[in-house]
C-alpha cells in the first residue's frame, strides 16, 4: 500500500531514517532501503546490533524539545564551563565548542537560557542547545555506554520474525473472516469491526512461554489462538513512495485481549507504533495512549489518529521519536493515576512541552475511569474529556492551585503514592512502604554477605512490575551479573536445565532492563552523563550502582582527595535523583571494624553518605550461634518506620525469601528462651526478636 506524504513531512521522515542509519539502530544503507526485516529479504533487524546504538549512537532530539534553564546551567557547571552572566538575565556567556578547538580561552558563545539557542560572535556558528551539546561532546570525546539484555545475549535469532511477512499481513483478514471470534471481541471491548480492521488487528496462533517450557526438549509446544496487534511504520521503498510496514507483533489471549502470549520478533526493538498507519498524510494532531485498547477507543470516539506505547511499560524510546516529528499537537492520554501522570510529564518534556497536552480521564471524579478504554466502557464522552486536556506547567514557582490535582491524585491512589511494591519480599513493604522515584538508597553489609545477590533480586522484582532499570556494575562483569539475574528470574539454576535457556531468555529480554558498560574506576561525570542518556533515551526510573568503592577506586592522590571525591559523587547522585525523579540505589562497603553488628555510622566515608540518603539498609549477620541474616532498615525518610527483616537464602532459586509466620514464631521462641542471645547495637544490647516490628510479618 503506497502512502504519499506532503513534501515537508516526506523530507522529515527521510532524515529520520538517515538518523537511524547513522546511529546503527537498524540495518539501513540508504533511504530507499526498507529498514526492518522482511522474510524475503536478506536485510533484517538485529537487536544485537543496537549495542553500538545504545553506547555511541547520537541521541535523536525532537525539534520541539526545549531545555529548562536548570538543565543548561547544570550541564555547563558539571562540565566545568563556568558560565559568565550578562546584563541580560536570560543569557549567559560560555565556551564556544567550535572555538575550543583552536584556542583555550573561548568564552564567546552567548547561550539563550529562555529558548536554548547559542551563537558565537567569533566563529559565527549558531544552533540549538542540542547542537551545542553534540559539538561539545565531540570535542571532549564523550562516549555514552549502555546496553540492553538483548545486547548481552547476543542472539540475532530473537530479532527476526518467526514466519514470512506475507503470512503476517493476512492476520487481519483472518480475524475479519471469522465472524464468531470477531463478534466476541467487539462485544467484550465495545470496539467496532471497522476500528479493528483499520488498526489491522488480526488472528493467529502463537506458543506461550509456558507451553514452550513444557515441551522443552520433548517436541513442539502447543499453539494458542491469539489476537495480534501490529506495530507499524512507514518505509521509503524502491518505488520512491512510502509504504506501511509491520515491525513487530504483540499476540494476546483471546479471553484476555491485553494479556500477552508472545512477541514477534522476540527482541524488543521499538521502531514502530501500534496504529501509526491510521494517521493520514495531512494529520496534525495525534493521541498517545498506554495500550492498544486505549488507542482504538480514543480513535473510535474522537476520530483523531491514536497510537499506543511500543512496550507494556511507560517507555517512549528515542527510536520512535522521529515518527512523531510531523505532528504539531500531541495528546498524552495515559492512565489517570500517579504513575501515568508522571510518565505523561516526562514524555511531554521529551517531545516538546509546547505541543503536548495531558489528558485527565477522571476529570476530578474519584470514581471516574482511569483510561480511555474504561471511559468507552462507561459510556463517557471521550471528546469532552479530550477537550479539557491541559498543557504542562513548567514554571519554577507554583501555587497550590497548580498542585491541587497532583495532590488529589495521590489521595485517590494512596498505594501508588507509597511506591512500587515488592512481591519477592513483602515484609520490605511494611517498613519502607514501597520503591519511590526521586530517592537515594544506600545498601551496605559485610564482605560476602550477598549484597549484589540481594540488590539484583530486588531490582529484578521492581523491573518485572514495570520499573525501567539501569544497572551499573563496577565490580562484576555484565555477563556474570546477567547470568545471575536470569537464574533468579527463572527461579532455578539454568546450568542444570540448558534446554530451557531460550524460553527464559526470550522472557527475560522483554524486561525494561539496561546495563552500563563501565567497569572498575570511572569518574562520576561519566557515570552521570551515561545516566542522563539512559533517562532520556529509555525513560529509566531505577539506577543501581554497585559499588561506590570500585567506581571511585584509584582516583585522588591522597586520602583527603578520596574523601572529597566521594563526597562530590554522593552530592551529584543526590542531585541527579531529585532533578530527574529517579530512584538511585548505591551499594557502599562498610568500614573495617570489629563490632558484632553494623550501624548507620559503619557506612564507609564521611557522614554525607548517610545524610544525603533517603533510605539506609544494612545487611546484618549473626557472628555467633545460628546463621541468622536480616535486612536492617536504619533510615527511612518517607515515614520514619524502621525495622529488621530476617531472610533465608534458597540455593535452588539463587534468591532470598522472608521468614514464614511459623519460622518467625520459632525464632522468637529461641531468642526469648536464651537470654545470652543478644546483639550489640548503637548504645546497648537489644533482643532481635523484640526489635522486629510485629506488623512486618
Amino acid at each position: 500500500m503506497s502512502y504519499m506524504l506532503p513534501r515537508a513531512n516526506r523530507t522529515l521522515l527521510l532524515r529520520s531514517q538517515c538518523w537511524y542509519s547513522r546511529a546503527n539502530t537498524l540495518t539501513l544503507l540508504r533511504p530507499t532501503t526498507s529498514y526492518f526485516y522482511r522474510a524475503h529479504s536478506t536485510k533484517h533487524v538485529t537487536h544485537a546490533d543496537t549495542a553500538a546504538t545504545n553506547s555511541a549512537g547520537p541521541e535523536f532530539v525532537s525539534k520541539y524539545y526545549q531545555p529548562r534553564k536548570s538543565e543548561i546551567m547544570d550541564f555547563l557547571y558539571s562540565h566545568q564551563q563556568m558560565p559568565v552572566p550578562t546584563s541580560n538575565n536570560t543569557a549567559v556567556i560560555a565556551k564556544c565548542p567550535q572555538c575550543m578547538k583552536v584556542k583555550r580561552n573561548s568564552f564567546t558563545a552567548h547561550v539563550d537560557l529562555e529558548h536554548g539557542n547559542y551563537s558565537c560572535r567569533t566563529c559565527n556558528t549558531k544552533g540549538s542547545w542540542q547542537d551545542y551539546i553534540k559539538a561539545f561532546r565531540k570535542k571532549k570525546g564523550d562516549n555514552i555506554k549502555a546496553i540492553s539484555t538483548s545486547d548481552i545475549r547476543g542472539d540475532r535469532k530473537s530479532a527476526r520474525f518467526s514466519r514470512p511477512m506475507n503470512e503476517i499481513e493476512l492476520y487481519s483478514t483472518q480475524l475479519q473472516g471469522n465472524p464468531s471470534i470477531l463478534e466476541d471481541v467487539c462485544i467484550d471491548t465495545r470496539l467496532t469491526k471497522e476500528t479493528l480492521e483499520a488498526y489491522r488487528v488480526g488472528l493467529a496462533e502463537y506458543s506461550s512461554a509456558e507451553s514452550k517450557l513444557a515441551a522443552a526438549g520433548d517436541g513442539e509446544p502447543n499453539h494458542t489462538q491469539c489476537i495480534t496487534y501490529p506495530q507499524t511504520t512507514l518505509s521509503y521503498g524502491d518505488n520512491q513512495k512510502f509504504t506501511i510496514e509491520t515491525t513487530r507483533l504483540k499476540a494476546c489471549h483471546l479471553d484476555n485481549v491485553q494479556q500477552p502470549v508472545a512477541f514477534d520478533p522476540v527482541a524488543p526493538i521499538a521502531t514502530g507504533l501500534f496504529g501509526y498507519h491510521v494517521a493520514p498524510a495531512e494529520a496534525e494532531a495525534v493521541i498517545i495512549t498506554r495500550n492498544e485498547l486505549d488507542a482504538m477507543s480514543a480513535y473510535q470516539n474522537t476520530g483523531i489518529p491514536s497510537f499506543s506505547l511500543p512496550t507494556s511499560v511507560y517507555q517512549l524510546p528515542q527510536t520512535v521519536l522521529p515518527l512523531l516529528e510531523r505532528f504539531s499537537k500531541i495528546y498524552l492520554w495515559l492512565d489517570d493515576d500517579v504513575d501515568g501522570q508522571l510518565a505523561a510529564e516526562t514524555f511531554a518534556h521529551k517531545l516538546g512541552e509546547s505541543r503536548c497536552f495531558i489528558v485527565n480521564t477522571r476529570m476530578g471524579d474519584a470514581q471516574g475511569p482511569l483510561t480511555a478504554h474504561q471511559a468507552l466502557l462507561q459510556n463517557k464522552n471521550l471528546n469532552d474529556i479530550l477537550s479539557k486536556a491541559s498543557i504542562l506547567q513548567h514554571d519554577q514557582i507554583v501555587d497550590f492551585h497548580e498542585l491541587r490535582d497532583e495532590v488529589y491524585r495521590e489521595f485517590l491512589s494512596p498505594d501508588q503514592a507509597k511506591g512500587v511494591q515488592s512481591t519477592d519480599l513483602p515484609a520490605l513493604n511494611a517498613v519502607l512502604k514501597g520503591h519511590r522515584p526521586g530517592e537515594l538508597t544506600i545498601l551496605t553489609g559485610p564482605t560476602g554477605v550477598g549484597k549484589t545477590t540481594i540488590i539484583s533480586q530486588l531490582s529484578l522484582d521492581y523491573c518485572k512490575s514495570g520499573v525501567t532499570t539501569l544497572w551499573g556494575s563496577f565490580e562484576i562483569l555484565n555477563k556474570r551479573l546477567a547470568k545471575k539475574m536470569l537464574c533468579q528470574f527463572a527461579g532455578k539454576d539454568l546450568t542444570k536445565a540448558p534446554n530451557e535457556f531460550d524460553v527464559w531468555a526470550d522472557k527475560f529480554e522483554q524486561l525494561p532492563l539496561y546495563f552500563l558498560k563501565f567497569f572498575g574506576s570511572t569518574s562520576i561525570k561519566d557515570v552521570i552523563l551515561a545516566c542522563q542518556h539512559a533517562v532520556y533515551a529509555y525513560d529509566v526510573r531505577h539506577i543501581i550502582l554497585d559499588n561506590l568503592q570500585f567506581m571511585l577506586s584509584q582516583q585522588g592522590r591522597s586520602s583527603l582527595d578520596k574523601w572529597d571525591i566521594q563526597d562530590e559523587a554522593i552530592a551529584e547522585l543526590r542531585k541527579f535523583a531529585t532533578s530527574k525523579d529517579v530512584h538511585i540505589t548505591l551499594v557502599v562497603h562498610p568500614r573495617k571494624e570489629n563490632a558484632p553488628a553494623l550501624d548507620i555510622n559503619s557506612v564507609f566515608g564521611s557522614a554525607k553518605v548517610t545524610q544525603e540518603a533517603d533510605n539506609v539498609v544494612i545487611i546484618q549477620k549473626n557472628s555467633q550461634g545460628e546463621d541468622l541474616r536480616f535486612l536492617d532498615i536504619k533510615k527511612n525518610r518517607f515515614d520514619g518506620t524502621l525495622g529488621s527483616i530476617p531472610y533465608k537464602f534458597d540455593n535452588a532459586t539463587m534468591k532470598i525469601r522472608g521468614y514464614t509466620q511459623q519460622e518467625m514464631n520459632d525464632l522468637k521462641r529461641r531468642t526469648q528462651s536464651s537470654q545470652k542471645r543478644s546483639y550489640d547495637y548503637d548504645e546497648g544490647n537489644y533482643n532481635l526478636a523484640a526489635n522486629m516490628a510485629q506488623d512486618t510479618f
